[in-house]
């Protein structure tokens, strides 16, 4: 019975009179093998083509046990730590099987959508040359051509094997890939001098394994020899459980096209976010962006991240909008974690049902919240917040212009000292204005912890791709010293480890006014463990007012409860791009 099959007859037949696989017609009909005496089941043999049969029937059979009603559908993001090889076609070939691992294991928790980062398939050093990159690209087909690359000859392995994993598993996968397009030059006056554009796209499946959706990164983080699409692509897609999807790539997040265009155009309430993000301290770490663009924009956000620690990458999440962050992760070690949780569909905004935390049974210890993080591979245990980490950041190369008041929690030289201090700061330039108060408690006399209150209106790089305007307004425990005290190689910094010992911090208010209504302000914050605060500790709000006979948006930001391990609060408008490079 090793090499046969055995399935109900009325399946097969029903497949095969619907299929238009000529291959697999043939093949069944010249194998099946009946048993005369009763026709309630067929005897097939095991071959690859059967085994395409199979997850035709169980595929299709997977959609109907879904729940297109239920409150919640239960999602999963993956942390994904690459197996380089010695170019990005040995990557592909070393990551690929692990893909189809890892689905098969988020299989075992009814996942409904699983999203990959991005490059986790080629890893981020890629070459520039053109020659080189075509070699590893791959030929992704329109969603419109309702392709299944599980039964399609003229797909490569890579789409293939997805697409059959997606089917077998049930699910839906969403999955960074680079990408060729060809093109011709007499039919679009864009088209490159080789004959095609080459794209970071994101692809995603069904629980078929059919292609339903792809996107193209628009905002490229330099990405040498790669292309982006002309206009901005707004990438929406629907699901059998009733969910309506908006997608983008990493560095998208950051601009009002197509992130904000997105949510203000589509109304889309769920976002995928596949990324490569190399944290930036003190405002633009990992998980402190993905929380602050998912409260701004009060929409559940799915993001996966690529795992590099010692480089400044990782950070990946699942969140609720202004219900804050349903389940984080951040790294100290390389690795991979595969990070789910039961998600409210956003027509669903009954608090109590709201509460109601992920519960699955597992042998794994959470680490956070009662959602699930699996640790995956070689790392069998949650990240060890005791020793020391091997994350390393990015150091923000415009903190130098802020202008910075520091205040300190205690005066060494004052005879007598107060249990409570306050300080005050204000800052205008170019129109944008910041008033802000800070009160801590002073529980420790030889504490002499330095905070910075900071604002900056201006042009800032980054690392020269993109020069673009920012505004912010803050508190920190990050000073420019700390980067170059540490040092810097391509200007990450080596290591940052705020103080360990740090005042508790009682109250916090930020008033700001922009004149630019056209980007949006998002709430950074981020504590000693390199997370974001939870959203019961503070209020963001915005709202356009006129002042004289100019408009201008107003931003206010308060903490609502003390906290004693604060490292950064603060306003941080989205840039606006001035120069690409």
């Amino acid at each position: 019975m090793r090499n046969w099959l055995v399935m109900p007859v009325k399946k097969v037949i029903h497949f095969l009179n619907s299929t238009r696989d000529l291959r697999l017609l043939k093949m069944v009909s010249t194998s099946i093998s009946l048993d005369r005496r009763s026709y309630s089941e067929i005897k097939i043999p095991k071959t690859q083509v059967i085994n395409e049969l199979t997850l035709m029937v169980s595929g299709n059979e997977a959609t109907k046990n879904k729940g297109y009603d239920s409150q919640y559908y239960i999602a999963a993001v993956v942390e994904y730590h690459p197996n380089l090889g010695s170019n990005p076609l040995q990557s592909i070939q070393n990551n690929l099987p692990i893909y189809e691992d890892i689905i098969h294991h988020a299989s075992q928790y009814d996942v409904d959508i699983l999203v990959f980062p991005e490059a986790g398939l080629t890893g981020v050093t890629l070459p520039d040359n053109r020659k080189e990159i075509r070699k590893f690209l791959t030929e992704i087909p329109s969603p419109e051509s309702n392709t299944i690359p599980c039964f399609t000859q003229y797909c490569s392995t890579v789409l293939n094997k997805l697409s059959c994993a997606a089917r077998l598993h049930h699910m839906y996968v969403v999955v960074n890939l680079p990408e060729i397009e060809y093109c011709k030059t007499e039919e679009d006056d864009s088209c490159p001098e080789d004959l095609a554009n080459y794209y970071n796209t994101n692809v995603v499946f069904n629980r078929e394994g059919r292609i339903v959706a792809r996107y193209r990164k628009f905002n490229l983080f330099g990405e040498l020899g790669f292309n982006h699409t002309r206009t901005s692509e707004l990438c929406t897609f629907d699901t059998d459980f009733g969910v309506r999807f908006g997608m983008f790539i990493c560095f998208d997040i950051l601009f009002q096209d197509p992130a904000a265009r997105l949510i203000r155009e589509t109304g889309v309430k769920d976002v995928i976010f596949s990324t490569a993000w190399f944290s930036e301290i003190p405002l633009l770490t990992a998980d402190s962006v993905q929380a602050g663009w998912a409260y701004t924009n009060d929409v559940n956000l799915l993001a996966a991240s690529y795992n590099a620690p010692s480089m400044g990458g990782g950070g990946s999440g699942i969140y609720a909008g202004r219900e804050g962050p349903l389940v984080m992760f951040m790294p100290d070690r390389p690795g991979t974690q595969i990070i789910l949780s039961r998600v409210l569909k956003r027509q669903y905004n009954n608090c109590e049902i709201q509460s109601k935390k992920c519960s699955i049974d597992t042998n794994y210890q959470t680490f956070m919240s009662d959602n699930l993080i699996l640790p995956y591979g070689k790392e069998k245990s949650p990240p060890n917040r005791n020793r020391p980490s091997d994350f390393r950041y990015f150091a923000d190369n415009s903190f130098k212009y802020f202008h910075v008041a520091t205040m300190r929690s205690a005066d060494p030289d004052a005879e007598q000292r107060d249990d409570t201090l306050s300080a005050s700061f204000q800052y205008e330039r170019d129109g944008f204005e910041c008033a802000m108060t800070v009160h801590w408690r002073n529980e420790n006399n030889n504490d002499t912890t330095e905070y910075n209150m900071f604002a900056y209106s201006g042009t800032r790089t980054f690392s020269g791709f993109v020069d673009a305007h920012v505004e912010t307004c803050g508190l920190t425990t990050y000073k420019q010293g700390d980067a170059a005290a540490a040092g810097h190689y391509g200007g990450a910094v080596v290591y940052y480890d705020p103080p360990k010992d740090l005042v508790t911090i009682t109250g916090i208010t930020i008033a700001a006014r922009s004149p630019d209504l056209g980007t949006l302000p998002i709430p950074s914050t981020l504590d000693t463990n390199s997370y974001p605060l939870a959203n019961d500790y503070y209020t963001f709000s915005k709202r356009t007012v006129t002042v004289g006979k100019r408009k201008m948006l107003e931003i206010n930001m308060e903490l609502s409860k003390p906290v004693a391990n604060l490292v950064t609060f603060g306003i941080y408008k989205l840039p606006r791009p001035v120069h690409r490079g």
